[in-house]
């Protein structure tokens, strides 16, 4: 009786700290805040449109990636896509239900899956398919024929030499500038941010904020997550640093999103989508920690006018390499969190501060549009197609059907014919 009783005086107090905090969020919602300001077009500022813009991007990202599998020599039997597959992603249960081929024919996209594709990954594929053919179909991008791998998953697959062919994938693991995964990077699609979000310097909480789901795992206590909200819960440190629940956060946003996807990929295990940036800008700094993966909010942090503190790891989106500690954001030691926050908010940083914040907002603005990554992804199949040398991918997919629907079989029985990279001579 007394375990019972004890069991139930946690559960207890463990409902009225949710209640609690569910409570703050209401009292400070911003739903209704008028001087949330979403900015769509920002006179004097430039958006990366063209492939000449967004060079820096390419320099960082894709051509390393791309290099990677330029200089390397290899046997012909070993670089087929359909051996690819066959090799590796059939014989892995967790990486087959994360693996999709896209198909671009004639200027229309495909996407093509396992028959146990999970659904939890369904929106990073249609989303690529469906955002690729609404900027090629708007004349922004024309997409060569081809036929590629795609890496939905929330983890890098290359790792150790396990790619015989490029593989397009959304996330890396870089560690001290030196990548322990050859997966080319390639712009995640499904959560677009494409406007600024600003709110008054002089109203802003002088805190620190995370977003936060309150019933997500936050890994071991070593973790920047599991870190962060301990610091929220201390009696000093909760001072400084605030947690928000991620799930009121979009209940209670102007920015309409679509909440059943959020809670089929909190619920599926995945990263679930970030929520809208409109309370937390209300904050003066704005803090972002990983997950198992790459946190996929840091994007819309960067478009608000607060402080990013970025939680040192080593998970990389394909814009990371492009950005810079100490001028976009100020990376952070997770157990050195409370005083970085505190750092951050002293009367002599501010100038710094809002430097920071402006040079964030700048190349957010500039590179993180839908239509930027749409040029990316562009740019990334040009590339790649030119590893298989002149020709090999446009008569790669015309020996694709026309007069049915693509299937996996299709691309399984694929004729891998000889070409210039291949024979190593690329």
């Amino acid at each position: 009786m007394k375990i019972i009783t004890f069991k139930c005086l946690i559960v207890l107090k463990l409902l009225f700290i949710i209640l609690k905090v569910c409570a703050e969020q209401q009292e400070g919602s911003s739903a209704s805040d008028p001087e949330v300001q979403y900015i769509a077009d920002k006179p004097g500022w430039d958006r990366a449109w063209t492939h000449a813009a967004l060079e820096p991007l390419y320099n960082t990202s894709l051509y390393p990636d791309v290099d990677v599998f330029r200089a390397r020599v290899r046997f012909p039997s070993a670089l087929g896509i359909a051996n690819q597959l066959r090799k590796y992603h059939l014989n892995s249960t967790r990486v087959k239900r994360g693996t999709a081929v896209v198909v671009v024919r004639a200027g229309t996209v495909y996407g093509i899956t396992f028959e146990d594709f999970s659904p939890a990954f369904r929106i990073r594929l249609d989303s690529v398919v469906s955002e690729l053919q609404r900027y090629q179909d708007g004349g922004y991008i024309k997409l060569e024929d081809t036929v590629f791998i795609l890496n939905t998953r929330d983890v890098p697959v290359c790792t150790l030499g396990y790619c015989l062919a490029p593989l397009f994938s959304y996330i890396k693991d870089i560690r001290n500038g030196r990548p322990y995964s050859d997966d080319l990077l390639v712009p995640l699609m499904s959560y677009p941010f494409e406007k600024l979000v600003d709110y008054p310097l002089d109203k802003k909480i002088p805190q620190g904020v995370m977003a936060s789901y309150m019933d997500e795992a936050v890994g071991t206590e070593s973790t920047c997550r599991s870190l962060v909200h301990r610091f929220a819960r201390a009696d000093v440190a909760g001072d400084y640093i605030k947690i928000l629940d991620s799930e009121l956060l979009t209940a209670t946003s102007k920015d309409s999103r679509d909440r059943s996807a959020a809670k089929v990929a909190h619920v599926s295990g995945i990263v679930a989508p970030p929520p809208p940036p409109d309370q937390l800008v209300r904050y003066s700094l704005v803090m972002s920690c990983d997950y198992q993966t790459a946190n996929p909010g840091l994007a819309s942090l960067l478009h608000t006018n607060s402080l990013v503190l970025k939680g040192r790891s080593s998970w990389y989106e394909y814009y990371y390499r492009a950005l810079e500690n100490g001028v976009h954001f100020v990376e952070f030691e997770p157990g050195f969190a409370e005083e970085e926050v505190k750092d951050a908010l002293k009367p002599g940083a501010q100038a710094k501060v809002r430097a920071m914040v402006e040079a964030a907002q700048r190349f957010a603005y500039k590179y993180l549009s839908q239509r930027s990554r749409a040029l990316f992804f562009e740019k990334a199949i040009s590339e790649y197609n030119k590893l298989f040398g002149p020709g090999y991918m446009k008569a790669t997919v015309a020996d694709l059907p026309a007069d049915r629907s693509i299937q996996m079989r299709d691309i399984m029985a694929l004729k891998m014919y000889p070409s210039s990279w291949r024979q190593g001579l690329a």
